[in-house]
């Protein structure tokens, strides 16, 4: 455990899956938390809870996607806590098809959500993180971002351009003390991922064989738990990754070492 007391964190996608895994992972540290998400009610639930448990958390609504929304974010968790330590970028969505059949909307909607998002939610607050010290950013990529996938092209590109950026934030913010890292989950299963297998499946029996069928790739035959890719997320925004900045690390059971 690390003792964040007096720090802040922000999570972006905090209202559920992932992003709730991370905003508990934190604030169990003692970290003052800010949940963002483009849904409010989902965040304040999460905030909620935490507040519930005797922990310190707060919930902001954020459209990552629009600059004077991620700058109102921004602004409201330094009036409030005065600081930002450590960010968790991990708000994004599926967009899903190959290159013939997506369209324009579809790309585009794929690179402003992830790739944009990562970009200005980075630029907002870059000069907080700076000026703690210490400051660190973890964005969530994707093991789509390190090898290809069939049928999710924009998804892909976006997190690889997530994957990019990370690196050039270390090369430019290394030495003014904010660290810059990634975590590129492999298949886990949220409330998103099953909505989305729920979408193209017959019946109950064909989403069981929809779900059999991802982790049949997997050397560890489980699908990952939001939990498991918040541990990393916590490591590498804390200082037991402080010699650690550019790297994109997989939490993928495997895969792509083994596919």
């Amino acid at each position: 455990m690390s003792d964040l007391r007096g720090r802040t964190v922000l999570v972006t996608g905090a209202g559920s899956g992932i992003g709730r895994a991370i905003a508990d992972r934190f604030a169990a540290d003692g970290a003052t938390v800010v949940c963002a998400d483009i849904n409010l009610e989902s965040a304040s639930a999460t905030a909620a809870a935490l507040r519930e448990g005797g922990l310190e958390a707060f919930a902001v609504e954020v459209d990552i996607a629009d600059e004077n929304s991620v700058a109102r974010l921004v602004s409201t968790v330094v009036d409030t806590t005065g600081r930002i330590d450590i960010v968790a970028a991990n708000a994004g969505i599926m967009v899903e098809g190959d290159i013939l059949s997506l369209s324009l909307d579809d790309w585009n909607r794929a690179m402003t959500v992830n790739a944009t998002g990562a970009f200005l939610t980075a630029r907002a607050t870059l000069p907080y993180l700076m000026e703690s010290g210490q400051g660190t950013l973890v964005f969530s990529a994707s093991t789509v971002a390190l090898a290809g996938m069939r049928g999710v092209a924009a998804y892909s590109a976006a997190k690889g351009a997530i994957a990019a950026l990370t690196r050039q934030i270390a090369a430019d913010y290394s030495d003014r003390g904010v660290r810059a890292n990634a975590v590129a989950p492999g298949a886990v299963r949220t409330p998103l991922s099953e909505s989305q297998f729920r979408a193209r499946a017959r019946d109950d029996a064909h989403f069981d064989e929809l779900l059999e069928g991802v982790i049949a790739r997997y050397p560890i035959r489980r699908w990952g738990e939001s939990p498991e890719i918040a541990e990393v997320v916590h490591f590498l925004g804390t200082s037991r990754s402080a010699w650690m900045t550019g790297q994109v690390l997989p939490v993928d059971g495997g895969l792509l070492e083994l596919r």
